[in-house]
């Protein structure tokens, strides 16, 4: 590409500009190699985005976030940043400096999980997260573009791990209960977005008292540690907000569709019930035999395959197809009459080539 050599006013042209980000994008690309070394674990998820009409604020389009290079850039430096602040609010301040913690995946679910993805034949070694990491990293097509089999593991994954939550540091016996384990980070805390996040005010606050040589720092013990919990609390609950208008903003799309056919993989095989995962959003549905077809026959050997036969029907034949753990197929997605519920649903293996599917990457559907 050109970059062009016109001044930005201080002094820089774009060229100067576009060497020194380049510089920082290769620090960053080490930094995150060695986060990675030593043992972060990063579920890629995809997550929904919708666009709005700007007349009423209602979901007009959606699609789904993706995360550029830019994104990296500044999240390497900004993970650089808070750890650096970490170290300096707990030197001088060991008893109430706000720290950032995460603790290991629930074990009872990553267990069930583990169990889950043996019956689709997925071997995963969930001893480390850096061993977690690596079978990840085994499920893609290239860095950070997972398969269909990969985006259904980390959607599994991220269901087993723990929310990381605000401790005040004099809450633990040892350094070593600090731990960060998403990040693989023996000490963290939040500083970078004090316009959004209320610790990260506590963390500017400590460190500006440091600074002016204050020798006990603006807050308590009790103080900070009543706060980290509230603000924990609160963090938890804008992340259901967000779940749920999510799940609202789809539902009012679809309410306006006829309906969506979207590549998806089924995660389960229930005995009156398939569930899926939408690849492009990253959604769960679940497809119950009545939404099928009234005329249809189920067959289930729970938790292995269900076998569908369609009866003959507007001149088409007879046909039937058996669904498996990760068969990557077509599902017919609806707006329910209730509020948040989506509706699944098949299409006739013999009408799928009629669809209008979209691609993806890896997804080969038997009926496509």
């Amino acid at each position: 590409a050109v970059v062009s050599t016109q001044s930005t006013g201080n002094g820089y042209t774009d060229k100067d500009l576009s060497k020194k980000v380049n510089i920082l994008h290769n620090i960053a690309q080490i930094l995150r190699k060695k986060r990675k070394e030593s043992g972060a674990i990063s579920i890629q998820q995809c997550k929904i985005k919708f666009s709005l009409n700007k007349d009423d604020g209602m979901p007009s389009g959606l699609g789904s976030y993706k995360s550029k290079e830019s994104n990296k850039l500044i999240e390497e430096f900004m993970l650089k940043a808070n750890v650096s602040v970490a170290e300096k609010l707990v030197k001088h301040y060991p008893d109430n400096a706000i720290i950032r913690r995460h603790v290991g995946p629930k074990e009872n679910v990553l267990k069930d999980t583990k169990k889950v993805l043996e019956r689709m034949g997925i071997e995963v070694d969930t001893t480390s997260s850096k061993m977690m990491q690596e079978a990840l990293n085994k499920l893609q097509h290239a860095p950070n573009q997972p398969t269909p089999v990969g985006l259904v593991v980390a959607s599994l994954l991220a269901k087993c791990m723990s929310l990381a939550t605000y401790h005040s540091s004099g809450e633990f016996d040892s350094p070593v209960d600090y731990f960060h384990y998403g990040l693989s980070m023996e000490l963290y805390t939040h500083f970078t977005s004090p316009i959004r996040r209320y610790p990260d005010l506590i963390a500017h606050r400590q460190l500006q008292a440091i600074l002016e040589g204050e020798k006990t720092g603006p807050m308590d013990f009790d103080e900070v540690s009543e706060l980290a919990e509230l603000s924990s609390q609160k963090k938890y609950a804008s992340k259901l907000a967000s779940d749920k208008s999510g799940e609202l903003f789809l539902w009012l799309f679809l309410r306006e569709q006829v309906a969506m056919h979207e590549p998806a993989s089924v995660i389960e095989i229930g005995s009156e019930s398939i569930d899926v995962l939408v690849l492009r959003y990253g959604v769960q549905v679940r497809i119950w035999r009545d939404y099928i077809g009234e005329k249809v026959e189920f067959q289930v050997k729970e938790k292995q395959w269900a076998h569908i036969t369609w009866p003959a029907e507007d001149g088409k034949p007879k046909c039937s197809k058996r669904y498996e753990l990760l068969d990557n197929i077509v599902v017919i997605m609806k707006a329910g009459k209730q509020l948040f519920k989506i509706n699944g649903s098949l299409p006739r293996p013999d009408s799928v080539n009629d669809l209008n599917v979209p691609t993806i990457e890896g997804f080969a559907s038997e009926d496509v």
